[in-house]
């Protein structure tokens, strides 16, 4: 009915076409990424079909630039469930689009977003590159897509163990930020506040394992985001979670990262965030008695497990909240480098549990098959004769 009615794209289905689009942008921020997803791809669909209809060259031009923005859209929630490879291939379409458009801000925003999926690659040395071609895009423009790849690649010279370069960068983001217009600093993902650079500037400071100036930035950042920003938030908890750990603070730590996805509806537990978090436990070495496995189980919550090296046969650990069972997240520790799961059977290491060199997982508290709960560190008390 709608192309009955017209053969080309009105001003009036133009405006319609940006408040859609700026409708996802704010979704992005509390809505799941899969059933976002079903909705920007149907939509998508009918605006490639718009733009195949012939048009006079300033509507092309507009409609290219919505293009630029879904596709950015569908970019960024392709990688927040995991599906790097997609998000990328989405990503240059919009930056062809983009530049098609002649849009500096644009431009450097949908750069921006590409050098966030190649940091979720573990690119990190291209990530940092990337963001700086984002920031040269703007030109003299400031926009969200400067200060955005501006804290990237803070996060990116961190990792690197890069401090200086690091701090230069976050200064940079906050001169930009402070020159935002209030359009330019709302809650979507075409916007960028000081909620997401405390997040962004923590995570900096905890690859340099500042934790003192990182819990600063999270605290800040957990004040600052609302409620239903779900996605940064858990990934705020989890840089809490990694703090911990690398202050030695394992069992806290573990503990504290295993409840962040517990604490997850399931339709929520992107793969952004299960990324992050095994990213937190590749960090931990073996070292302090704790022994790295993984839990193979479909559910995310269930994989975060670490086990005592000195942990004596029928002792286990649990990554559940006090309210959940050893039914369903125990895992047993027996003789012979063989795991007895209560949940899955007993079986050997290879098949349910792996032990890989550098990923621990969480541990909640310890149970023995005979006695009751006792808090993580009481069998090492105990094998000290304290």
């Amino acid at each position: 009915m709608t192309d009955s009615l017209t053969t080309s794209t009105s001003m009036a289905s133009l405006d319609d076409w940006d408040l859609l689009v700026a409708a996802h942008g704010r979704a992005t921020r509390y809505q799941p990424a899969r059933l976002l997803l079903d909705d920007l791809t149907t939509d998508f669909t009918d605006l490639s079909e718009a733009f195949a209809r012939p048009h006079p060259a300033s509507v092309t031009r507009r409609l290219t630039r919505t293009i630029a923005q879904m596709a950015g859209l569908i970019s960024l929630t392709l990688l927040k469930l995991g599906a790097r490879h997609a998000a990328r291939s989405w990503g240059r379409t919009a930056r062809l689009a983009a530049d098609e458009a002649g849009d500096p801000a644009l431009s450097s925003w949908v750069r921006a977003q590409d050098a966030y999926t190649i940091f979720y690659t573990f690119d990190v040395r291209q990530a940092a590159l990337v963001a700086q071609q984002a920031q040269a895009a703007a030109g003299r423009t400031v926009c969200v897509g400067a200060v955005l790849a501006a804290a990237l690649e803070a996060r990116a010279h961190a990792i690197l163990g890069h401090p200086t370069d690091a701090d230069t960068a976050i200064t940079r983001a906050e001169t930009i930020l402070s020159a935002l217009t209030p359009d330019d600093t709302t809650d979507s993902a075409f916007g960028y506040n000081e909620a997401q650079l405390r997040f962004h500037h923590g995570n900096a400071l905890t690859h340099l394992h500042d934790s003192r100036r990182a819990g600063e930035a999270q605290r800040r950042a957990l004040e600052l985001y609302p409620t239903d920003d779900y996605l940064d938030r858990a990934l705020v908890h989890l840089e809490q979670a990694a703090c911990l750990l690398h202050d030695g603070e394992i069992a806290a730590g573990a503990s504290h990262a295993a409840q962040v996805l517990l604490d997850l509806p399931a339709q929520q537990r992107d793969g952004i965030i299960v990324s992050r978090a095994r990213e937190i436990a590749q960090a931990v070495t073996p070292r302090d008695g704790w022994l790295p496995a993984i839990h193979r189980d479909p559910s995310p919550a269930q994989e975060l497990v670490v086990v005592r090296k000195s942990a004596e046969p029928g002792e286990v650990a649990l990554a559940d909240s006090e309210e959940k069972s050893i039914g369903e997240f125990g895992v047993q520790v027996v003789d012979g480098g063989v795991l007895d799961s209560p949940c899955l059977g007993r079986s050997a290491v290879p098949e349910d549990i792996t032990v890989p060199p550098r990923i621990p997982r969480s541990t909640r508290r310890f149970r023995t098959r005979r006695g009751p709960a006792r808090r993580p560190g009481c069998h090492a008390r105990r094998a000290h004769g304290r």
